[in-house]
């Protein structure tokens, strides 16, 4: 069996050490086929592997990489289907992951730093075409035009191609503070925009021939393009969808090749469940999964024979902190509904902008870069987009800004320890009771203004959401069992030590309702429907499941009652 090659982006090493390499060659033919085949930009969410991607570029269009081509991707689409440019370029690379930018002087410490990616990039390049060229100047734009010019002067037969890897790294590191200091250094007179009009002259008059960046965010690509355009995004653009992350049959190969035929099946749902749903195009449904993430999963699979006991990769250090950062940015208190309505109904109605960090910022803007982060991605398109949490894994990382959010309301201060008791509870001892007290204290003492049109299905959401703090369980609404649909299916996660699982049906009526209704007859009716739910085989034949009916009537009274 071929290695799994998770957190590796160095393309050549990966084939020459025969590990499993998801041929994404093919886009090669593609992007050069592209009207705007020049410079072009391409976005998607940390970990993604767009490294990868960058270093395939590199090894296909350098020059000093020509005598290796066979060995490199013999079997690959590209080897069969090489194109006209194939080794030939000097190919200059710049990575900006890894800015830290953590002082107090956010644009001089940004500027150094900027700087030193740069000058390592072009010391890295003429190192390893052995050319007799300097690194000089002060600033990131000097550095990279002095470069340009003694290379030009230079007179070889082949021009430059720039590969950008995490273009917008700075941005993240700088977006910690305040939205006005990266606005300093993408105006017109920021050394970072200085860098990039040095790339769009140098294209113009031919020294630069083609220019590939990727990155995370749009905000920089928007803020930078103003006024001058210096490349086409294809981030959404349906020919592209998948050039990065791994499509269901792409995943469903790995699969094969890594896990046991009794246990193929039930790895790749556990994959799809909580790495898959990323649909990046209006025009496309095709959805994507995490490449990185499934690599991550299927290295602690090929070592343990079972799924990793973190869902999560720790070093992708995503939490509930960053999607904070985006709410406060500009208009918190705008931003704070929004987010609380993709916490309540999983679903949010908006459209994709360009960003602008200004006094014109709307929610658009922030649903924009939470598309982008890989926070929601596409539902359905109407004359709105509808966006939603695209898997479980991601639904965790909301669970852990509401948990936040709660402590942050003065008038509610939650314990998260009191949740994490609640769930053992549920887990060691089948008890929700716990869960439900909760629930009910965070309804009590929310705003009325905000849950004025509060229904069943907030309610359903919020327990997924609660419920998802919880590294034990993963949370199904709508779970299909008989001719029907369980309002929520409880079900332990892969590496869970829970010893119970639950199916619940939920019911809501407000004060209001509650007074017209029969309570008991509304009972009796979700009795029957989960009775009818569990007669599925995908339930009754589930060890240990609890089956619960539960009723909120308006914001403060319950009725619990176990079947």
């Amino acid at each position: 069996m071929r290695q799994i090659p998770y957190g590796e982006a160095n393309f050549e090493a990966i084939i020459k050490e025969n590990c499993i390499y998801v041929d994404k060659t093919m886009y090669i033919e593609k992007l050069e086929a592209n009207p705007n085949r020049r410079k072009t930009i391409y976005l998607r969410p940390r970990r993604f592997g767009k490294s990868l991607f960058t270093s395939m570029l590199t090894n296909y269009y350098s020059v000093d990489t020509a005598n290796k081509f066979e060995n490199l991707f013999k079997g690959l689409y590209i080897y069969e289907n090489p194109t006209p440019n194939k080794n030939n370029y000097y190919v200059l690379n710049f990575n900006f992951s890894g800015m830290t930018i953590m002082g107090n002087n956010i644009n001089e410490e940004g500027k150094s730093e900027f700087c030193n990616k740069v000058r390592n990039g072009i010391k890295s390049f003429i190192n390893k075409y052995n050319l007799k060229l300097e690194a000089k100047g002060d600033s990131p734009a000097q550095i990279l035009d002095n470069l340009l010019v003694d290379f030009q002067g230079l007179n070889l037969n082949n021009k430059i191609y720039i590969i950008v890897d995490e273009y917008d790294n700075f941005t993240n590191a700088i977006l910690k503070g305040d939205a006005q200091d990266f606005l300093e250094l993408v105006n017109r007179n920021g050394y970072v925009r200085a860098f990039y009009e040095v790339i769009k002259e140098k294209l113009e008059i031919g020294t630069i021939e083609r220019f590939f960046a990727t990155g995370v965010m749009p905000v920089t690509l928007d803020n930078l393009t103003s006024g001058f355009n210096i490349a086409t995004n294809l981030s959404t653009n349906p020919e592209f969808a998948s050039m990065i992350g791994f499509t269901h049959e792409e995943v469903k190969e790995i699969v094969k090749e890594v896990v046991p035929e009794y246990d193929v099946e039930k790895v790749y749902e556990d994959l799809k469940s909580n790495y898959d749903g990323y649909r990046f195009s209006e025009e496309s449904e095709e959805k994507t999964f995490n490449s990185t993430l499934v690599m991550y999963y299927l290295s602690n699979y090929s070592t343990n024979k079972k799924a990793p006991r973190e869902l999560m990769d720790v070093n992708m250090n995503t939490s509930g902190d960053k999607i904070q950062r985006m709410v406060e940015l500009v208009n918190p208190e705008k931003n704070y509904k929004l987010i609380e309505q993709i916490l309540l109904n999983n679903k949010v109605d908006g459209t994709l902008k360009q960003v602008v960090l200004d006094k014109n910022y709307t929610t658009d803007d922030l649903l924009t870069m939470l598309f982008h982060l890989g926070y929601i991605t596409i539902k359905e398109i109407g004359m709105n987009i509808s966006f939603t949490i695209p898997n479980y894994i991601t639904s965790t990382i909301y669970s852990e800004y509401l948990a936040n959010l709660l402590k942050r309301r003065e008038e509610y201060q939650i314990d998260a320890s009191r949740i994490t008791t609640a769930i053992v509870n549920l887990g060691e001892r089948g008890n929700i009771n716990s869960i439900v007290e909760i629930i009910k204290d965070f309804l009590k003492h929310s705003s009325t203004r905000d849950l004025e049109n509060f229904n069943e299905k907030n309610l359903k959401h919020l327990f997924a959401m609660f419920l998802s703090l919880s590294k034990q369980y993963e949370v199904y609404g709508e779970f299909p069992a008989g001719q029907g649909f369980a309002d929520i299916l409880v079900r332990k996660t892969s590496s869970s030590m829970a010893k119970y699982e639950a199916v619940i049906e939920l019911k809501y009526l407000s004060k209001q309702n509650a007074r017209k209704s029969n309570k008991k007859k509304l009972i009796k009716e979700a009795k029957e429907q989960l009775a009818r739910y569990i007669e599925d085989k995908r339930l009754n034949q589930r060890v240990n499941l609890k089956k619960y009916v539960i009723i909120f009537i308006g914001f403060e009274e319950v009725i619990l009652e176990e079947i």
